[in-house]
């Protein structure tokens, strides 16, 4: 009987250490949105990172990823561990309450546009603002267009406009990642720079002057920070 007690009591501390470590696992989810195929490989990558550091993915994929070719080729890509979710955005959010995180890899410039206007009506925007209400940790990248601001042939003034968008993202809340890392901020900002942004000028410490080319852009949200902090743009 002794020992019938003792088997028990292993059986009981083995399940119990198993669900601690189930419980340690964290899971992220993961909104594709979009339908640029071109945007796979940074997908991908940050795909991996998340799992090679132990977290587990669930996707789903926005209506504009399943009608293109982007879901295709991500499931080709994909390891075994990562869990695909096909259900509704309904059905989605009803039983999404056990996830850490959310991660919008290469977030549309659509989406992104619809999140900042706090406009609820796909997928990615909806899963936004359940995390944002359940004070959950959102990650997004940036959209094709505005890491490469050259190749993406939109006109200058809706560069602005998103740009814009995505600083109204960050004061949400939201880490927004994928910068051009190309920026140079010190004491002025010069060079190449097209395009100034909100993050741009809270690092922007060291003067009261900015040194910028005549023909970059401000967004509207950097120019409220430059009015703040006093901050003398010269052309």
């Amino acid at each position: 009987m002794e020992s019938q007690a003792l088997s028990r009591w292993l059986d009981t501390v083995i399940a119990n250490l198993l669900a601690e470590k189930k419980q340690t696992v964290k899971t992220v989810r993961v909104v594709i949105t979009g339908s640029d195929v071109t945007t796979l490989p940074v997908t991908l990558r940050g795909m991996r990172a998340l799992e090679h550091a132990g977290y587990r993915l669930q996707v789903a994929f926005s209506h504009s990823a399943n009608l293109g070719g982007l879901k295709a080729a991500l499931l080709a890509e994909m390891t075994a561990g990562v869990v695909v979710d096909d259900k509704s955005a309904d059905e989605q959010l009803a039983d999404g309450e056990d996830y850490d995180s959310l991660y919008l890899p290469a977030l549309s410039g659509n989406s992104l546009t619809k999140i900042a206007l706090g406009i609820r009506d796909n997928l990615a925007t909806s899963w936004v603002f359940h995390a944002l209400q359940k004070q959950k940790n959102v990650i997004a990248t940036l959209p094709p267009e505005l890491l490469n601001p050259a190749d993406s042939g939109f006109p200058p003034p809706l560069m602005v406009r998103l740009a814009g968008y995505a600083d109204v993202l960050r004061q949400y809340g939201i880490a927004v990642t994928g910068i051009n890392s190309d920026v140079q901020v010190s004491t002025e900002i010069t060079g190449k720079k097209r395009l100034i942004t909100l993050s741009d000028i809270r690092q922007h410490r060291t003067t009261q002057r900015l040194r910028i080319d005549s023909n970059t852009l401000i967004t509207p949200a950097a120019q409220d920070e430059i009015r703040r902090q006093n901050i003398t743009v010269i052309r």
